[in-house]
Parts: C-alpha cells; structure tokens; sequence
C-alpha cells in the first residue's frame, strides 16, 4: 500500500489512501458509513444551532462549534469518495477544535453538565 508514498511532505499529503470504487463491497459499505456519519454530523450541527438561537448563551463560540461540525460533516462527505492524506490531518484538526471548544463550552457556560 504505502511502496510508493512520496517523501516529500506536498506530494505526501496528496497521496490518496483510498478511493470509491463501486464494484469493492467492502468500499460501498465504507462510503455509505461515511456517509451516514456525515448525517450525524450534520443533525449534531442542527442541535448546535438551535440551542444557540434558543439560548444565546455564548454566540460567537456557538457559532464556531456549529461551523466545526458542519465542516466535519463535509469531510466525511468527502472521505465517502476519496481519502488523501491531508484530509485525515485536516479532520484530526477539526476534531481537535471540537473537543476543545466543547471544553470551554462547558467549563464557561454549562458547568451543570459535566459528563
């Protein structure tokens, strides 16, 4: 899998690890899970958005968690056809957002919910 990775760190992270190939089982049921976690992603967003509209407790960090999960939803959308290195390193940064914002979230404005 990896004889011919690049050593050089651009064409590295564009080195595709996987592509959809519609004849590979294994690949269809990979796209449809990506797929269906990107729906997920997307309903989490839409609990994300409602509660900053309904509450307005902290907006702007809202705002940015919202747009964190929206974005993760778009990169699974993208891992459902097509995954270059660059888009792990891309959604192991934007899960790293969401875990933090998450944190400060809670630690700021809902310090009743610790779980």
């Amino acid at each position: 899998m990896f004889e011919d990775f690049p050593n050089e760190f651009w064409p590295a992270m564009q080195y595709e690890l996987w592509r959809y190939n519609a004849e590979d089982s294994l690949a269809v049921a990979y796209h449809w899970l990506n797929t269906c976690e990107a729906i997920a992603w997307f309903v989490i967003a839409g609990i994300v958005a409602r509660r900053l509209f309904r509450e307005h407790r902290a907006p702007h960090w809202e705002a940015y968690y919202f747009g964190l999960f929206v974005v993760f939803g778009i990169s699974d959308l993208w891992e459902a056809q097509v995954v270059p290195v660059w888009l792990i390193a891309a959604k192991g940064l934007i899960f790293l957002n969401i875990l933090g914002v998450r944190r400060v979230l809670i630690r700021r404005y809902y310090p009743e919910a610790r779980f």
